[in-house]
């Protein structure tokens, strides 16, 4: 795809996965959008990387949005313009942005990114559709999900194919809120099996108390145990409280 004299020429086999996956994680690090980038084939070497999002921050594709520890990137409003019309579920980008003011969001996706590669690296991962995709299938399709998850994850393991809602939660709800999500869970009838990540043992146990005697078969695990390998997993089941590998029940 080219541009008038003055802008950059975008690379359909570079600069728009690299765009598209800023877009889908929200917020990501440099260093994890290399990893991405890397493990997808996509850009094999660091400083032609480097080089893509420099020109692309640059050209005004992408923004900056902190220097803390790493440099931290979001879609700017050229790099969704240019995403609406070569990705299909970008009609929800407004919505999308006006929850990038939401309080936690920052941390929550770079934490997310971290699942999602760690599944990646594992060679596990067959299929991760972002919270963007699945929110556009629910707003603008007859056969979406009754709740917008964090993803929905298809992972190969033993050669057979298992698909999850997976929840990140980083920090607890109301229990009114859980209440009103079990309800829609226990509705589901396009999934199987969801799981709840969390960051530590007592909002494991919160949760868990939230989701006592659920019909859904609802697991709660550890964020930590994503390093792991996946085949070793640990999770909780909601209904019973028993504890159990994940791969006794995908």
């Amino acid at each position: 795809m080219r541009y008038p004299k003055g802008c950059i020429s975008i690379s359909a086999g570079q600069d728009i996965p690299l765009l598209r996956q800023v877009l889908e994680s929200q917020f990501i690090t440099h260093d994890q959008l290399f990893e991405f980038m890397r493990l997808g084939c996509y850009e094999l070497k660091r400083h032609s990387f480097n080089w893509r999002v420099r020109r692309l921050v640059q050209s005004g594709f992408l923004d900056v949005c902190s220097r803390r520890h790493s440099l931290v990137y979001s879609i700017a409003s050229a790099g969704a313009s240019l995403l609406e019309v070569t990705e299909e579920y970008c009609l929800v980008l407004q919505k999308r942005r006006q929850r990038q003011q939401e309080a936690g969001a920052y941390n929550h996706s770079l934490e997310l990114n971290e699942l999602h590669l760690s599944l990646l690296r594992q060679g596990v991962l067959e299929h991760w559709q972002p919270e963007i995709a699945v929110r556009s299938m629910n707003e603008l399709t007859p056969h979406g999900y009754v709740k917008d998850y964090d993803a929905v994850v298809t992972v190969r393991v033993d050669g057979k194919n298992a698909s999850f809602a997976l929840e990140y939660e980083r920090t607890p709800k109301k229990p009114s809120d859980y209440a009103r999500i079990r309800s829609l869970i226990e509705g589901e009838n396009r999934l199987d099996l969801f799981i709840y990540v969390v960051p530590n043992r007592d909002l494991a146990s919160f949760i868990l108390d939230c989701f006592a005697g659920t019909t859904a078969p609802l697991f709660v695990g550890y964020a930590a145990d994503f390093a792991r390998p996946f085949t070793e997993m640990k999770v909780v089941e909601a209904s019973s409280g028993i504890r159990t590998r994940l791969l006794a029940v995908i």
